[in-house]
Order: structure tokens, then C-alpha cells, then sequence
């Protein structure tokens, strides 16, 4: 559980590492990477036993994972106080395939999706790739904190025929209250829409805050909720496609597993349940313990930034490893150096004007604020899923660079 030991990366296949994707968003090759939502960390020891025990055996098979889904029940009943009987646990084959396939089972063609915003960018992909309709809901923003405006989100709620939520929310980091959970579940209820919860970040709260899943808040309410989970960033097995899902409407729930059955993907690859389950069974305390180093690396970070370059705010950054930085207080400095300078900032077209300056002047890539919407052009959302000496170099070197702007 060293978690200042890092992975080399190189050379295998990551795409987080690859010099072409590099470029492309931050316009040098050769920048160090800080942008896909995956860790750097070596998975805990019992999934790495998991893979070569798998690989050493050379059969594979048809598995049995998905038809016991118990494992799974005691890490919600360990982890988040979530008692479910362990067939109301439905396996999928990735987080998004779940969240696409409720939107076209349980939305019409022209339906209109409640998005909050700024927003991981398969939530606006999604609806457009399915002929739905999105309502991007901007969360209110103050002086480094993002919250929930509830006037406002009731308002757009009106229009809406789905609410697409993110608990705890990417890339901002909030961690909801039970409170605020129920506000949104009412919400819903309300308007008699289903609500979709992606928690995929929802096992990496940082200590001194708690999650609290969707779905547990919402048996106190009785919305038509979904809530959507995965070990894939909890244990940085992100390359095995597995998820879960938990509906608390039997006749959703039915129509998800017929249409799951009807499409063949309702059984996991054998590599995917193999390490979910030494991932559910073992990882605990290796959970614990990353929970605690990201934790103390995000309040690293924010210390940092204030002692050193108080112009740059990390956002609320209560969970997962990766949080907005919001740059605004130096962007039009940064927007006349790369504009003005187009031959020093050539290329990285899919980013923006903030990962092209960090990428070169800094040699960090991140992913720029419009990669999560157009109002977002001030922030960089930052990766600190790695050794914690790695990433304050790494922050040395912006506020370097925006210094000598």
C-alpha cells in the first residue's frame, strides 16, 4: 500500500500515456500526463494475484461471476451501509452501456435529458448519439466551490423527461449531502421522471466526508432511481468493462434485465469478474488506505496553490482523484500568450487554450475545462491518482509557468 510508488506506464498500451493522445490535447508529446480519469497506483495485491493466477492457468473459459453477485452486496453493506439482497444487483458490461441503455429503455427519441454541468462528456454524447435532447444544467459556482442551486435545478427540472446525476460529481468533486439527495430525489418524484446516478466515483470519498448512494436515500422518497456503480476507478481496473446496477422500480429493473438479455451482454468477460471479485472480497483495507492518500494529496494540492499562487483554486475536490483547477483570475494572460504565440502552441486540437499553455509551459496534460462544457473555459481538470511527489512537481511547474506569463 505504498502509494508514492508509481507504475511506469510506459509502453503499455495506456492510453493515458500515449504520446499522439498526449498531443492532442495539450500540443506536446512529451508532456507529463494528468488527464484520464485512471490512476497510477498498482492495483491492491489481491487483484494483481487475481490477474497472473488467471493468466498463468491458460484456460479461458466461460465464467460464473455474474450469476453470484453476493460479493458485491457485502461491499455496499461494508463500504456504504447499503443492506440489498444480492439479486437486486445487476451486472453490466460498463457504466456508460448501463446509463445509454436506461436512456433509450426509459426515455423517448426527442425525450429531454437533465444533465449538471460541467459534466463528464459521454453525459452530453449519449443523449445526442441517441436522438435525445439535453438540458445542461450549470451548477452555481462561487470562489472555488460548485453546489447544488436548487431553485434553478427545480426550474430546468420542469423541462426534463430523465435527470442524469454524477454522485460524487466529476469533475467538480462534490460529495452530496442526504439532504440535498433527497432534494434532487423529490424532485424527480415530483415530476414523475426517472432519475440515473453515476457513482462510479462513489467508493473514493476522501476521509471526513461520506457518500451516501442514491438509491439507499432514495428509501426514504420512492423515486424511480437508478443507481450505477463499478470497481473500475475504485480499484484502477478501468480496462475490465464491469458495472452494476440496482433499480428501485421492479418493472424498470425487468425491463433493463430483458433488454440486457435480449442484446446478449447481460455476463461479464472472464478477466472483468475475476478481478471485480478479488477486488469486492479483498480490497478493503487497500481501499481505506487509498481513500486516505488521495485525501491528503488533494489538501497538499489546495495548500500549495493558496501559499504559492492563490490565483489558482482547486474546486471542492472532496472525492476521487481528480478535481477542476479554475485558472480565471490569470486566463486572458494565457489566451494572449497562446494566441499570440501560435507557432510556440501548435496543434493539440482537442483541447483548448489552457491544456496547450500548461502542456508546453509546464509540460502537464490535463483535460481543458470545454472538454466538460463551453462555459468551462477557465478550468483544467487535473489527475492526482499518482505519487503524491509526482504531482506537486507537476503543480510546481503551472505556477511557474503562469508566473512568468
Amino acid at each position: 500500500m505504498n502509494f508514492d510508488i508509481s507504475a511506469d506506464r510506459r509502453n503499455t498500451n495506456s492510453i493515458k500515456w500515449n504520446k499522439e493522445a498526449i498531443e492532442n490535447i495539450s500540443a506536446n508529446p512529451d508532456a507529463e500526463p494528468f488527464w484520464v480519469a485512471d490512476m497510477d497506483f498498482y492495483p491492491e495485491m489481491h487483484i494483481q494475484e487475481a490477474g497472473k493466477t488467471l493468466a498463468g492457468l491458460g484456460i479461458y473459459g466461460y465464467p460464473s461471476f455474474p450469476k453470484d453477485t453476493s460479493a458485491v452486496a457485502a461491499w455496499l453493506r461494508a463500504k456504504h451501509g447499503w443492506i440489498l439482497p444480492k439479486e437486486k444487483i445487476i451486472f453490466a458490461q460498463g457504466l456508460l452501456h448501463a446509463l445509454a441503455l436506461s436512456v433509450n429503455l426509459f426515455t423517448e427519441k426527442g425525450g429531454r435529458l437533465l444533465v449538471c454541468s460541467p459534466m463528464y462528456r459521454p453525459f452530453r454524447e449519449i443523449p445526442e448519439r441517441n436522438g435525445r435532447k439535453l438540458i445542461e444544467h450549470n451548477l452555481a459556482y462561487e470562489d472555488g466551490s460548485f453546489h447544488l442551486d436548487r431553485e434553478r435545478f427545480a426550474a430546468d427540472a420542469e423541462k426534463a423527461d430523465m435527470i442524469i446525476f454524477c454522485s460524487p460529481q466529476n469533475p467538480s468533486g462534490i460529495v452530496f449531502s442526504e439532504d440535498e439527495l433527497a432534494f434532487v430525489l423529490n424532485v424527480a418524484k415530483n415530476r414523475n421522471i426517472p432519475i440515473v446516478s453515476d457513482e462510479i466515483h462513489s467508493d473514493l470519498v476522501h476521509p471526513g466526508s461520506k457518500h451516501i448512494p442514491l438509491g439507499l436515500a432514495n428509501e426514504k422518497v420512492g423515486a424511480a432511481c437508478i443507481t450505477l456503480f463499478a470497481p473500475s476507478k475504485t480499484f484502477n481496473i478501468a480496462g475490465e468493462h464491469c458495472a452494476f446496477a440496482v433499480f428501485s422500480d421492479s418493472s424498470m429493473e425487468e425491463a433493463f434485465r430483458k433488454a440486457e438479455s435480449a442484446l446478449w451482454l447481460n455476463e461479464t468477460a472472464l478477466s472483468a469478474g475475476e478481478l471485480a471479485y478479488a477486488a469486492y472480497t479483498k480490497g478493503f483495507e487497500y481501499n481505506k488506505a487509498l481513500c486516505r492518500y488521495l485525501g491528503e494529496t488533494a489538501e497538499a494540492m489546495r495548500s500549495y496553490l493558496r501559499a504559492n499562487c492563490p490565483g489558482m483554486k482547486m474546486v471542492n475536490g472532496q472525492a476521487s482523484f481528480v478535481t477542476f483547477i479554475d485558472c480565471g483570475e490569470y486566463y486572458q494572460r494565457i489566451e494572449a500568450e497562446v494566441l499570440g504565440h501560435p507557432d510556440r502552441y501548435r496543434g493539440g486540437e482537442g483541447g483548448g487554450v489552457l491544456s496547450r499553455f500548461f502542456g508546453v509551459a509546464a509540460g502537464v496534460a490535463m483535460n481543458d475545462g470545454t472538454w466538460f462544457g463551453s462555459d468551462w473555459k477557465t478550468f483544467v481538470r487535473f489527475n492526482y491518482g499518482t505519487s503524491r511527489d509526482r504531482v506537486m512537481k507537476a503543480l510546481e511547474r503551472m505556477v511557474r509557468a503562469v508566473k512568468s506569463l
